[in-house]
């Protein structure tokens, strides 16, 4: 943990040495999620926001998983929109996280979603209004997306029960016939020979 602690400080010295080019190519792989954390919080503290951006988006690609750590990172990528004015991706950012707390039933911090509707109320009302409308427009685009493949599935079995019942009707019509067929030569064919000869008259007995 100490030696881990350690690169931590070396790699964030160095984000601070390059200033304008603190936003990191490669973030090692021995860091957790407290340390990103961390290191996108101190590079949001020094403007460097796309660098903060970068170890936020990390948290959520490698303990995404962890719903503690994935709302963190979220409200913490939220707080930086909001800085930023970049109002929809912060609304959208909050309003994620509440629904989450609206889902998963115990076990999150309590803390993030206070702060999520402290934040939420720092955004202008009309654009609330905007984005809200923007939402149900998505959800009825959705709804209507799920109605339209429910009624094109529904066609489908239709369709592929009808073929199903002529397949069946043809197989039937199929069968009825070659028995036809064979009942039809049963009854044409010639008696057998010995059955001929039994039914043929005895000639007299030679004296």
């Amino acid at each position: 943990m100490k030696k881990t602690t350690l690169v931590a400080g070396a790699f964030f010295a160095a984000t601070l040495i390059l200033g304008c080019q603190s936003v990191p190519e490669r973030i090692p792989d021995d860091l957790d999620a407290r340390q990103l954390i961390q290191l996108g919080q101190d590079n949001y503290d020094l403007h460097h926001y796309e660098a903060a951006k970068k170890y936020f988006n990390t948290v959520l690609e490698r303990c995404g998983d962890d719903p503690k750590h994935y709302i963190e990172a979220k409200y913490e990528l939220g707080h930086l929109f909001l800085k930023q004015k970049n109002y929809e991706a912060a609304y959208n950012n909050f309003t994620e996280i509440q629904a989450i707390y609206q889902n998963v039933p115990m076990g999150l911090p309590g803390s993030y979603r206070i702060l999520c509707g402290i934040e939420l109320a720092k955004i202008p009302e009309e654009k609330i209004k905007e984005y809200e409308a923007r939402a149900r427009q998505r959800e009825n685009a959705a709804l209507r997306d799920l109605e339209e493949a429910a009624r094109k599935a529904e066609l489908q079995e239709l369709e592929r029960q009808e073929r199903e019942r002529a397949q069946q009707e043809e197989e039937e019509r199929k069968a009825a016939a070659v028995a036809n067929e064979q009942e039809a030569q049963e009854q044409a064919a010639p008696e057998p020979q010995e059955n001929a000869q039994e039914k043929a008259p005895e000639s007299p007995a030679q004296e």
